[in-house]
């Protein structure tokens, strides 16, 4: 069995259970150390895509490190302080570089691995966490898997977002109008959903007519 799990900066039910079902052990912490081969940080708020954890532990056979990319678009120059770009500048010599999401952070106890967790929150001290993790990362060198937004997203709420999507799409087109017999040979037209409104108002106006 997969030596890997979860290690949670905040306690999190929701997370305890998803983790019992994937046969994952998980435990609360809030420094960086790595007490599985494979472990995956994971930040309070942080939308966890719970069907692809064992893709992101598989990747760890292979990589030192995976996290997703951060916000569409977003580089190290639009990130942190100006003295803290111009740490990372020094480092990465050219801030068009893209910036990532440690919200989500697998890691592998190999040597790289470890490096990179320490050389990443010595840099910490010095600004930013975005842009430190970019700088560890040019430091060190680690085999590092860039994973893409999409992991940021949890797969069911993608598939329920998409369901009432398709849901308010449907209720947006025009629905076609059914014959409706409201006395004998006598039929009028109307949706199907307003079909007991139309025949309850024309009974109505028959009771009404026969009353006089």
């Amino acid at each position: 069995m997969m030596n890997a799990g979860i290690v949670l900066r905040k306690d999190d039910p929701v997370a305890h259970g998803y983790a019992v079902r994937g046969k994952l052990t998980v435990t609360v912490s809030q420094d960086w150390a790595l007490p599985w081969e494979r472990t995956l940080f994971i930040t309070p708020g942080t939308c966890v895509p719970w069907e692809l954890l064992g893709v992101g532990f598989n990747f760890l056979a292979k990589w030192d490190l995976a996290a997703p990319l951060w916000k569409a678009g977003m580089l190290a120059r639009d990130v942190g302080a100006p003295a803290d770009r111009e740490r990372t500048q020094k480092v990465t010599r050219d801030l068009r570089v893209p910036v990532y999401a440690h919200e989500l952070l697998f890691v592998r106890a190999s040597e790289a691995g470890r490096a990179f967790l320490a050389a990443w929150r010595a840099e910490c001290s010095h600004g930013e966490e975005r842009l430190a993790f970019v700088r560890a990362l040019y430091m060190i060198k680690p085999v590092f898997c860039v994973l893409p937004r999409l992991w940021l997203a949890d797969i069911a709420q993608r598939e329920t977002g998409d369901k009432a999507s398709a849901a308010r799409r449907k209720a947006r087109q025009p629905q076609p109008l059914i014959r409706v017999e409201v006395a004998p040979g006598r039929f009028v037209q109307c949706y199907e959903a307003d079909r007991q409104k139309v025949l309850e108002r024309y009974q109505r106006l028959a009771r009404g007519r026969h009353a006089r």
